[in-house]
This record gives structure tokens, sequence and C-alpha cells, in this order.
């Protein structure tokens, strides 16, 4: 029994001995390969030679439309409110002099002509002094008694000629009767609300047939025909922007054009959006309308900047440095920015016929070979 255990171990020791052997055998006849020397990979880069010339640039920036003229309609007198020559609605449109709303006027008008009528009676209460005491101003104040109509607006006072004159009529309240009721005439006429421009309602606070009350808001208006576009520029641009500069203003996708003029600049930055309002004034037309709240883009004037170039924004890093070809390799170059839009810039500062890289480059470092693509 023991010897045939040690028939078996010697007999696997044999097999494993040979196998090892084998495979020692086999893999010494293998050739060993020769290792080859990593290949330099070339990098490609777009480039351009750099040449000045006198560059014409644009301030592009978009903005919301709003009116030029913006009023709050309040009532100045109490009574009913009455239609007027419009529907005293939101949204409803009017021309310039159109009667917008009219407050019940029948009672002040009643008592306008009763102290009239009274004033009537005291100019001919003083006719007859006037025509013993001063005969040379009876003429005068007689046709002044004639020209007045209760139903119409006083005629002017006639001119005093003394002082005898001006303590006697004083001494009858004529001045202070006159005026108390031309004071009393303007009132009246705040019964009647006309609209001071073209435009609409935007928002109407009372109803026809409500009562207003002496400072009760009724409405609020705007200027239609005349309106103003408000556009942020940034702090490094505004230096562009002048008082009076033409603008061309579009809408986002071109179908409509208009041409305005700047006419105001702020001279403060808005702390929220760290930019320069800017105002541009246009005008509506029946043919090419504009509207209130319409976001529109403004092209202002080219500036002509001498002996610069145009390249995009994404070629330069490290706010003003670029990389140059020189001898087959890459190079930083600082340079010098003149202006900055939204996706160029121009610059200059590095001599003309340089290769400049136009392109960004991702994990580029200086001295890189590289090769120029045609």
């Amino acid at each position: 029994m023991l010897k045939r255990r040690l028939i078996i171990i010697i007999s696997m020791l044999v097999i494993i001995g040979g196998s090892y052997g084998l495979m020692t055998y086999f893999a010494s006849l293998k050739k060993t390969q020769e290792q080859r020397p990593p290949e330099k990979q070339k990098r490609y880069v777009k480039a351009e030679p750099i040449t000045y010339s006198d560059v014409e640039v644009l301030v592009s920036t978009t903005g919301r439309l709003a009116s030029q003229q913006y009023v709050d309609i309040s009532s100045e007198v109490q009574g009913k409110i009455l239609a007027g020559n419009v529907r005293f609605k939101k949204g409803q449109s009017f021309k310039k002099g159109d009667l917008l709303i009219r407050i019940y006027d029948k009672e002040a008008s009643l008592n306008l002509q009763s102290r009239k009528s009274r004033f009537l009676t005291t100019i001919a209460n003083i006719l007859p002094d006037f025509k013993i005491d001063y005969p040379h101003s009876y003429e005068t104040w007689v046709n002044f008694f004639e020209s007045i109509d209760i139903t119409k607006n006083l005629p002017d006072l006639p001119e005093i000629s003394s002082n005898p004159e001006k303590i006697f009529l004083s001494s009858r309240n004529i001045l202070s009767d006159y005026y108390t009721i031309r004071s009393e005439e303007e009132r009246f006429r705040k019964h009647y609300i006309y609209a001071p421009f073209n435009g609409s309602f935007t928002q109407v606070l009372m109803e026809v047939g409500a009562v207003a009350n002496p400072g009760s808001r009724l409405a609020t208006i705007i200027q239609t025909d005349k309106l103003e576009l408000e556009v942020p520029v940034e702090v490094d641009n505004i230096q562009w922007i002048s008082v009076g500069d033409p603008v061309k203003v579009t809408t986002e996708d071109e179908t409509g054009e208009w041409t305005g003029k700047v006419v105001r600049k702020a001279d403060f930055v808005d702390p929220a959006t760290q930019s320069i309002s800017v105002f541009i004034s246009l005008n509506s037309t029946r043919d090419n309308p504009l509207y209130q709240g319409q976001y529109l883009r403004a092209y202002f004037q080219g500036k002509v900047i001498k002996n610069s170039m145009e390249i995009s924004r994404s070629a330069v890093f490290n706010r003003d440095q670029v990389f140059i070809v020189v001898e087959g390799k890459l190079q930083k170059q600082q340079i010098y920015i003149e202006k900055v839009s939204e996706e160029n810039l121009v610059f200059n500062g590095v001599n003309e016929g340089t290769m400049l890289v136009i392109e960004p480059l991702i994990n580029a470092i200086e001295n890189t070979s590289v090769e120029i693509l045609d």
C-alpha cells in the first residue's frame, strides 16, 4: 500500500517537471520584438498673418420699448363720469385733442351763469356813476358790459386808467367778482379732459357712470407715436456713444427696421447689470408700427479705429494674450485691446506679418511644434 502511494507521488512530480521544462523550451524559441520609439504627433492650428487697417466697430445691444410720455389722469372736480368721444376702455386708442372723459357739469354750469348774471347787474349799477365821474372811461365799460355773454367766458377786463377809478371799482367789488368768475371758469374746464397726444389707455380704474371725487385716479394713458428704447451698454463701450448719434433699430429676426437717435445717456452704472442705460427716440408710423413693451436690437453708429485688426474673442486667453507661431512653434504674445464686442475684439500692439492663431487651443503650451493649416 505504501509502495503504491510512493509510485503515484513520483509519477506526478515527473509529469509536473516535464511540463515546466517543455514550457521553458518553447518560450525560448519566441523572438523578442524590438521596441519602436514613439512618434512625435504634429499639432495643426489655424493661423493667419496680422494685417492692420481701419476697422469700423459697431455696438449692438437689446432693450425694451417704452412710451416717451406716461400720464396718470386724475379728476380735479366732483361728479358723475360721462363718456367722451372715445370708449373709456383699456387698449382704446385716441388722437390728440379727442375728448377722453367728461365729468357731469350741468350744476356747475348753472352756478357759473348765475354768478355772471349777478356780475352783469353790478356792472349795470355802476355805469351811471361812470358817466358822471369818469366820462372818459364810460364808453369802454359800456362796451365791456355789452360783450358779456353768460354762456361764454368773460372778456378781458378794461384797462383802468387812473387810481381813483381803481379805488371806485375795488369799493364795488368789481375786480374781486371778475377774478372769482375767471377762476371758476378755469375750474369748469376741468370737467372736460382732452387727449394731450396720440395714444391709448393702458389702465382704466373707474367706469363710465361712477362718481369721481377730486384726486380720484381715472386712467393711465401713454403716447404711442413717440417711443423710447432703453438699452444697457457696457461701461467699456459707452465711450463710443454720443447724444445725437443715429441708431439703427431692428427686431430680433430683422423683419422690421427703424432709424432712431440717442436722446440721453445715464451718468451712473446700474448695480444689477453693471451697465449704463442709453435712451433712443423712435417714431411709430402706420406703415411701420412700434409697440410699447416690444424688445428690439439697437446698432449704434460705427466708430473707426485706425491701424487695428478684428479677431474672435475665443482666440484670446488670460484677458489679453494670444498664441503666435514662430519658426513652427507656439509662443505667447500680449496684445493691446481697443474694443470688445459680443463675439469679436479689435486689437493692435503686435508686428504686422506675425502668424496669429485665430482659434482657441486646449491644453496648449509654449514651444509646442505646430503646423499651420492651409
